[in-house]
């Protein structure tokens, strides 16, 4: 017994000694060198950022705002460099610390101490476009929404960081006069993704919303020979390096309201005349309006009760004359109109980028349409009819054009060096007829020079567009809350750009919006007279 006690005990300890060998073996064979050389030195990261985001122009839309970041060898030479540029006390005690360091400074500062680097802010305190480029988390490495969202995987394979490397000893102290390493790890590439913005139309229009009389609104102009957007805004704006001071307020200000479903009012009677014409209805048919028209069981009136007396096509669009286009709209055909608002995509979600698309709306359909009132209703945009801006400004570029073409976001991409590949275009329908698009160029201009939106007027350009207020069935205690519109283009004879305005909570197209209209339109005038958009 003993002895098999002696022979277990034997046996473990060879086992020990043999565990013992191999692992000497093992450490023998490391490369101390590797091992020795990291623990000597320490990286400080300067800056890192994400792949940028341009405007058709490849004008920065992020990574805008810059700053001079020095990386600092703690010494008293270096001390006294910064001297006066940091409080004092918090300056000796880094420099006591002896660790590398980095410190906001106001000029440049290079020297064997000092090495000053520019690096750049992802948003601005004055931001641009935040509801289209949206907003990354608190790491500022993931996208979250708009196209930081959309474009994530891209804009994160293409992200970059500055850094330094310092010789250090055992405690992680700079080692005196050992050269300094800059690594340049992608943050001077200048790849990111083109959007078909353009940074001055964009501050046109920010600008024009934001003195208005409009809180809560959107505005978005699109070029009418591609459907690119140019410019797109929403209101109340909010800040994307400081979301959460706008998560919890009640004027929802991270909704894009762009994207949003609306009902459309007067706006949409366009649309009608337009297919009144594809119909085959004279622009001269008249119609004596008396206030309101009974319809069924129901009554339908002009805003007011206002009698407009005899109307024709291009009157009844100047006075926004309700009871006109119920009557026309029993002379058209109205499958037709129909078919005409879902070859333009109304009712679909209008996909700008991944993540990034607008709500269906809603279109009546056939079977609605047979109910007379729900017909009434449709002639000037209300009843079950629900649209987006982005969809109203398809209707105009169709009414300009007589083409549809899907909205377009996202123009290219470019690589480290900053030269784009474009994105393919879709290519446009034609909806209407030539002569039905001369006619409505002409009504619309008509509306801005002789009717209710003379507000919208321009000696500068020929505007063409049209007002309109919509009932929403929300109440703010006893009063019903109004969507007030415009939606045009110009210049009306040779239409370059649509433009559409929204106040969510308005008194009336023409006071509210119309005003924002003209403001827009003569500020791209202004802005693009020696170069224009192609």
């Amino acid at each position: 017994m003993m002895m098999k006690r002696i022979i277990a005990l034997y046996s473990g300890l060879v086992l020990c000694l043999m565990a013992l060998m191999i692992r000497l073996i093992y450490i023998g064979r490391m490369d101390f060198s590797s091992v020795m050389e990291s623990q000597s030195k320490r990286t400080v990261v300067v800056g890192q950022r994400r792949g940028m985001i341009y405007d058709r122009n490849l004008t920065p839309l992020v990574n805008r705002t810059q700053r001079l970041v020095a990386a600092v060898t703690p010494s008293a030479a270096a001390y006294e460099y910064l001297k006066g540029k940091a409080e004092d006390s918090v300056l000796i005690e880094k420099i006591e610390k002896g660790y590398p360091f980095l410190m906001e400074v106001d000029e440049e500062i290079n020297n064997e101490f000092i090495r000053t680097f520019t690096v750049s802010d992802r948003y601005d305190d004055d931001p641009i476009a935040e509801h289209i480029i949206g907003y990354t988390d608190s790491s500022g490495e993931n996208g979250v929404t708009g196209m930081e969202s959309s474009c994530d995987i891209f804009l994160r394979e293409n992200a970059g960081k500055l850094s330094v490397t310092f010789a250090v000893d055992a405690v992680g102290r700079v080692l005196a006069g050992m050269k300094k390493t800059v690594n340049d790890e992608n943050y001077s590439s200048k790849a990111g993704v083109v959007l078909t913005l353009d940074e001055s139309i964009q501050r046109i229009c920010e600008k024009a919303m934001e003195k208005s009389v409009i809180k809560s609104g959107c505005a978005l102009v699109m070029h009418a020979h591609t459907g690119e957007i140019l410019a797109s805004v929403s209101l109340p704006r909010y800040d994307p390096g400081n979301v959460a001071a706008s998560l919890d307020r009640e004027d929802s200000p991270l909704v894009n309201k762009v994207l949003e479903a609306y009902a459309p009012g007067s706006v949409f009677k366009p649309l009608v005349a337009a297919a009144a014409l594809e119909s085959g209805v004279s622009p001269d048919y008249e119609y004596e309006c008396t206030g309101s028209v009974q319809i069924g069981d129901r009554v339908f009136s002009c805003y007011g009760h206002k009698s407009h007396g005899k109307m024709n096509m291009t009157t009844a669009l100047e006075q926004s004359c309700n009871t006109y286009f119920v009557n026309l709209i029993m002379h058209t055909d109205s499958d037709f109109l129909l078919e005409l608002c879902r070859r333009m995509g109304l009712g679909e979600k209008d996909v700008l980028a991944s993540r990034i698309a607008g709500r269906k709306g809603t279109l009546p359909d056939e079977n609605d349409l047979k109910i007379k009132g729900e017909l009434a209703n449709f002639a000037f945009g209300q009843g079950k009819l629900m649209l987006t801006p982005l969809q109203v400004a398809k209707i105009y570029h169709t009414l300009a054009t007589g083409n549809c073409l899907s909205p377009r976001l996202i123009m290219g991409y470019t690589d480290y060096m900053g030269l784009m590949t474009k994105e393919k275009s879709s290519e446009g329908r034609k909806l209407l007829s030539g002569e039905t698009v001369t006619q409505m160029r002409k009504m619309l201009s008509s509306v801005t020079e002789n009717g209710n939106a003379r507000s919208a007027y321009s000696d500068l350009v020929k505007l063409a567009g049209k007002t309109g207020t919509a009932q929403s069935g929300i109440f703010s205690g006893s009063e019903e809350i109004c969507r007030t519109w415009f939606a045009g283009f110009f210049p009306a004879n040779n239409p370059h750009y649509i433009v559409v305005v929204l106040n969510e909570n308005g008194m009336g197209g023409s006071s509210d919006c119309a005003p924002v209209f003209r403001e827009i339109c003569l500020g791209i005038v202004t802005e693009k007279e020696e170069n224009p958009i192609p």
